[in-house]
């Protein structure tokens, strides 16, 4: 209980509340002006409240740096990127996760020279989507099976008439759906899912046999 007429401390904990509150729990921010004024008697302007929020980072600038080197030398990652409004200027949010923890990171660019750095010591599998920068990171790779379907589905989309391209889809769709039914049922095991090897080899003897006309199909079989 603040008493009247004191000059209560705004500390570390209270940057901590609203920094999880406005991220966590997207409060906002005059609310949770009004709530620590009611709660704490705090009277805070807009400018305390932001660097409240620059005390919350350097606050956890330690945890996040030991999050992000247990990931970066660690077996799996899982990396994406996607586009942030910064006050009106354009920026991205690379993102990376072995599926335990997750560290996002904001840049001013999408560069690859960023990523690759960053990355230039990992020696596990990447997961990644068919960004070119991911292709000169050197370590084990692996392309993002969500990520190739919505792309799969954006080309039927704006190429309803391929049939080129319906073949390919069809064709995989075929491939996949077995698969998944096979890790709901027994997991990721090696003995369970060796017995589809068979339709993997005949889908790609398929896709190599096929000298396909359009565009879309033609990528598609590069990807």
């Amino acid at each position: 209980m603040v008493s009247a007429g004191s000059r209560p401390e705004v500390g570390v904990e209270c940057a901590v509340l609203l920094h999880l509150s406005r991220c966590g729990l997207r409060v906002p921010q005059r609310t949770m002006q009004h709530t620590l004024h009611r709660l704490f008697g705090f009277d805070l302007v807009h400018s305390t409240l932001n660097n409240l929020k620059i005390k919350a980072a350097d606050y956890y600038s330690v945890t996040r740096q030991r999050i992000l080197n247990r990931i970066i030398h660690g077996g799996l990652i899982h990396a994406d990127e996607t586009q942030a409004n910064i006050k009106g200027h354009l920026a991205y949010v690379w993102v990376l996760t072995n599926l335990r923890e997750v560290v996002y990171i904001l840049a001013e660019s999408r560069e690859g020279e960023f990523i690759q750095d960053l990355l230039k010591d990992f020696k596990g599998v990447l997961v990644s989507d068919f960004y070119a920068a991911y292709d000169a990171i050197e370590c084990p790779q692996q392309k993002c099976l969500i990520h190739f379907m919505r792309d799969l589905n954006d080309e039927i989309l704006s190429n309803p008439f391929d049939e080129e391209m319906k073949s390919i889809v069809l064709g995989f769709a075929a491939l996949v759906k077995p698969m998944v039914e096979t890790i709901d049922q027994r997991g990721l095991k090696k003995y369970f899912l060796r017995k589809h090897i068979k339709d993997v080899d005949r889908f790609y003897r398929f896709l190599k046999k096929s000298d396909f006309t359009s565009e879309a199909a033609s990528k598609c079989k590069e990807r």
